[in-house]
């Protein structure tokens, strides 16, 4: 007999939800949406990044994460691939009836 975990993961066609932490690039851009003539004041810098879904694709050099699925189409949204170079930490989130209000 399956136990809650597996149950759970079922539910979720199978994929674990995870929170991932991680760094992403930044460009500057002007008003009119140029990256061009940027004086040393107006650097950009690397933005930290919590992005949060099921885990779709876990690669030595990458993961893949989505942000939504929908189990019918067999299909998934807001798809974002993470190289690992860039992520500080990975968490496993568990879903269980008691930390989502189900009775």
């Amino acid at each position: 007999m399956p136990n809650n975990d597996e149950l759970a993961a079922k539910e979720r066609g199978g994929y674990p939800i995870v929170f991932v932490d991680w760094v992403d690039s930044c460009e500057q851009l002007d008003a009119a949406g140029r990256n061009s003539e940027i004086n040393l004041y107006d650097l950009p810098e690397p933005q930290r990044i919590f992005q949060a879904g099921f885990l779709i694709h876990n690669d030595p050099d990458y993961i893949v994460v989505a942000g939504g699925m929908k189990p019918e189409l067999e299909t998934f949204d807001y798809v974002i691939s993470i190289p690992r170079v860039a992520i500080h930490i990975i968490r496993y989130l568990e879903i269980t009836k008691e930390n989502v209000g189900i009775s």
